[in-house]
């Protein structure tokens, strides 16, 4: 990792130091999609959450599946640091092991390589690739296991969109596409998929509106450095189109099974 690269992290980290969400979510989705699949999942199931961030679906997956062990990855400690504090205080940490690693390539959980149940990721997905994701997580499942992640996808036709909102998207993620394509990639790498679910627009204010409050916190500071100036730019920009967007882009869950 370079030094530009961990000044990138900082500013990250600084910027939702205390925040629930670091990307589009709501912990009511969470729990009714946990709820649906509890009747196909063992008591104690074994479930990976990748791209944890500060835990707010980990937490939830906790709640929701009270004997299951929960692999929490993150490639940011103090996110993880954050989440072990959470889970404590509501007397969840013996089950959660929250590390540092790749979601490409995780690590065990209790001394076990994949095997899961379950693997969970919210916002997540982009960081490695949809394509790439989708092979790597495939042999951590056990036969008959559940992948669920969501994903910003267009809800809009191509003709309809706003230019701004369209280039935006476009050019900060050239991978979002429409639900349906999102479905054939997943037969394509052999899941059994389901219907998508849609996130209502609380996904996104649970995400934007506390951000933005912090945006505005921090701008007040003198003693900014350059990198945490360029991610509150870039945010601040992500903002501005989230405020344009409407229902153009939303937030889709992918539920499939091996």
């Amino acid at each position: 990792m370079t030094d530009i690269d961990q000044e990138i992290i900082d500013a990250y980290t600084v910027i939702f130091d205390g925040l629930q969400h670091l990307g589009p979510g709501d912990p009511c989705v969470t729990g009714q999609l946990v709820e649906q699949l509890q009747e196909d999942l063992p008591a104690a199931a074994r479930v990976a959450d990748f791209g944890c961030g500060t835990g707010a679906s980990t937490l939830a997956l906790a709640e929701h599946l009270p004997r299951a062990r929960i692999l929490a990855l993150d490639m940011n400690e103090p996110f993880l640091a954050q989440l072990n504090a959470e889970a404590d205080a509501r007397g969840l940490g013996d089950r959660i092991c929250a590390v540092t690693g790749d979601m490409g390539d995780p690590p065990p959980l209790d001394g076990v390589t994949g095997q899961f149940d379950l693997v969970w990721s919210e916002s997540a997905i982009y960081s490695i690739g949809r394509s790439n994701a989708l092979s790597c997580w495939h042999p951590l499942l056990k036969p008959g296991g559940w992948l669920v992640f969501s994903e910003i996808v267009w809800n809009s036709d191509a003709d309809d969109r706003n230019k701004k909102v369209a280039e935006f998207w476009e050019t900060e993620y050239p991978d979002i596409t429409t639900t349906d394509a999102v479905l054939d990639e997943l037969t394509s790498a052999g899941y059994i998929t389901t219907d998508p679910v849609l996130a209502t627009r609380k996904s996104w204010a649970s995400y934007y509106e506390p951000l933005r409050k912090r945006l505005n916190v921090l701008s007040k500071r003198e003693d900014r450095s350059p990198a945490l100036v360029e991610v509150m730019t870039e945010l601040e920009k992500e903002i501005e189109i989230y405020d344009s967007a409407g229902d153009e882009v939303a937030v889709a869950f992918f539920i499939a099974k091996f």
